[in-house]
This record gives C-alpha cells, sequence and structure tokens, in this order.
C-alpha cells in the first residue's frame, strides 16, 4: 500500500512533461513516462533500505532518461486549440486523482502503522512498568549484614535481576544478567525471579538453587539465551557460601589490609546444558568486609579512545569508598561508569557488607 502511494504521488511528474511539451508526444510516449516517473520513485524507496544499491541506480536513471528521446524519437507537432485544451484537461484530470489516490493510501498506511505503534508502545510501557515492580532498589539489614542494591536498564525493559531472600536470619542474595536485550530478556529474568523464590522457599542451598534454576530455564529459554549468575549465601556459619555460573568475579574489599579480592568459580552459564551441576564455594570474611555483585555493564563501558574501564577501574573506585554508607558507594561506582563512557548494556550491582 505504501509503495502504490508513493508511486501514484510520483506518477503525475510524467504527466507534467507531457504538458509542458504540449502533448507533442504520442500517447505510448505518455503512459512510458508515467510509469517510469513513478517507478523509479519506488525503486529510490527500495533503495533506502539497501545503500549500497544508491549508486547504481542514480547511474541508470540518468541513462534511461538520456535514451528516452531517442527511443520515441518520433513526436507530432505540439496540439493547438481545441485538441491542446482536451489534452491539458485530461492531464488534469489524471494528475488529481492519482494525488487523491496517493492521498487516501498513505494516509491509510499512517492510520494503521500509527495504531500498531500505541499497541507496541503501550505493551512496551508496561513491560516497563513490571520491570520496576520486578527489580526494585534494595536497602536492608538483616543482622550483622547491609545490603544495597539497584539495577539500571540499558533500554525500556532491561535483563538483569537484583534480589535478596532471606529466612530466619540466613539469607541469599544474588544477581543475574540474561543474554540479550528488550522484552525477551525480560521475561525470561522475572522467570528467574519466580522459580528462584519458589525454590528458596524449601530454604534449599546455593548449589541446589542453581541447580534447579538451570533445568526449569532449560526448558523455558531459548536455545539462543542463557543467563549468567553470582551469589552469596549466609546459613549461619562463620563464613559465607558463593558461587558463580558465567559471571564476573564477586569482589571482596578487606578491611583489614584495604585489598580487593576477586572470588571466581570456572562454572558456565545457566540455561545451557541440562546435565550440568553447580557447587559453592566458602569465604571467610571479617568485620567492616564489603562484597560487590556486579554485571558487565558496569565494566564493559568505553571512553572516546575506545579503553575499557573493566574490572581494575571498579576496584580503585571500592578502594576509594569502600567504607562509606553503601548508598554513597553504589552511586559512586554508577558515577563512575557513567563518566567513563556511554551505557551499553543494563547497569546492576549488590553490595553486602559484614558488621563487627
Amino acid at each position: 500500500m505504501f509503495m502504490a502511494g508513493v508511486f501514484l504521488m510520483f506518477a503525475p511528474v510524467g504527466l507534467l512533461n507531457d504538458m509542458s511539451r504540449l502533448g507533442a508526444d504520442p500517447f505510448r510516449r505518455l503512459v512510458t513516462d508515467v510509469v517510469f516517473a513513478g517507478g523509479v520513485a519506488v525503486a529510490y524507496v527500495l533503495a533506502a533500505r539497501r545503500p549500497r544499491w544508491l549508486p547504481a541506480l542514480v547511474v541508470a536513471h540518468i541513462v534511461l532518461s538520456m535514451q528516452f528521446d531517442r527511443i520515441f524519437s518520433a513526436r507530432t507537432a505540439p496540439l493547438a486549440g481545441a485538441a491542446l485544451q482536451a489534452r491539458l484537461s485530461a492531464d488534469t484530470g489524471a494528475i488529481i486523482a492519482a494525488i487523491v489516490a496517493s492521498f487516501v493510501l498513505l494516509s491509510r498506511v499512517v492510520q494503521r502503522e500509527g495504531a500498531r505503534y500505541v499497541r507496541a508502545h503501550t505493551e512496551i510501557a508496561l513491560a516497563r512498568d513490571m520491570h520496576r515492580l520486578l527489580v526494585p532498589p534494595l536497602a536492608r539489614r538483616i543482622g550483622r549484614f547491609e545490603f544495597s542494591g539497584i539495577s539500571v536498564p540499558s533500554g525500556d525493559v532491561g535483563g538483569d535481576l537484583v534480589d535478596l531472600v532471606d529466612k530466619d536470619g540466613c539469607w541469599i542474595g544474588y544477581v543475574a544478567d540474561v543474554s540479550g536485550h528488550g522484552v525477551g530478556a525480560g521475561l525470561l529474568m522475572g522467570m528467574v525471579k519466580s522459580a528462584a523464590r519458589m525454590q528458596l522457599r524449601a530454604a534449599g542451598s546455593m548449589s541446589a538453587l542453581m541447580n534447579e534454576l538451570n533445568v526449569v530455564l532449560l526448558d523455558l529459554s531459548k536455545p539462543e539465551m542463557f543467563v549468567t549468575f553470582a551469589g552469596m549465601q549466609f546459613d549461619g556459619a562463620s563464613e559465607l557460601q558463593f558461587s558463580l555460573a558465567g559471571h564476573l568475579p564477586i569482589l571482596h574489599y578487606r578491611s583489614a589490609g584495604s585489598t580487593v579480592d576477586e572470588l571466581s568459580v570456572s562454572q558456565i552459564p545457566l540455561a545451557m546444558f541440562g546435565e550440568r551441576r553447580y557447587t559453592a564455594s566458602p569465604v571467610a570474611f571479617g568485620p567492616g568486609d564489603l562484597f560487590v555483585i556486579l554485571t558487565d555493564g558496569l565494566t564493559e563501558v568505553f571512553d572516546r579512545h575506545d579503553r575499557e574501564l573493566g574490572l581494575e577501574g571498579i576496584k580503585a573506585v571500592i578502594r576509594q569508598h569502600a567504607t562509606a554508607p553503601l548508598d554513597r558507594v553504589r552511586d559512586s561506582l554508577l558515577a563512575a561508569a557513567h563518566g567513563h563512557g556511554p551505557q551499553l548494556d543494563d547497569q546492576t550491582m549488590l553490595l553486602i557488607r559484614a558488621s563487627a
């Protein structure tokens, strides 16, 4: 419908040529001019989708235009009197009809595409609101542990998740990053949170949670989608348990020595292979220690010289602000990422601090 509207909008150029020559061209030349003018306009619209075709189209347009006079060499004398008046009236009527038809067709296209845009915009707005409900900012204290978490999507709907579940003084905090962007990643992220919450109601371990998520998500996600995961668990013991699945290392700021260590476990992302079994490892901690779980949206930020912020840049910010309140540490990390370069991916983090 759109192409037909474009054709009818530019086809009158052939009729205008006939009017400028006072009807001297034969009827076959008139029809060819009309078809050529409309067809070239459609060809330029199509070439706009594939710009590499544009130079060839321009050359073909020029060559064919120059050959028209040679192909249609037999011209009659310009019309005069009543014959000219009839020819001009016919051309004028055809021009008006083509313009009206073009307007009708293009108006219908605009109405249809406008309605489709409104529906899509409404659905995206709903998905954005659901994402905000599923991934709200975290600011809590459980026993001797203080938590702060946030997820800043790169678009309307994010695919990152930060969550904290506690029961009887014990807790599991985790960050998950669904591959891809947009509504599809956001839907899978919601499934991750629902499945995790159901599993954690049984007070399972970190490894049991990851094994269950892997099985559930494998059946729910597309083959090309996967989920990276990083989490920590406190079960009342003197040590914390941590585990990762294809995720960035967890950064551990040790207050006693003001150092930042990387906690890492070599395991593939979730939802890739059904028979994979995941494990967790212990880590000792002391008063004032800070754990930072973050997604690659905070590290994969590039300045104008294409230099990445990276984990080292994040570590430098942590060392500088490690003893500040968690909300200030969070804001400092986000400010460092935003100051280094434009956001390319969802930026999510979970901060965990142990008090005395």
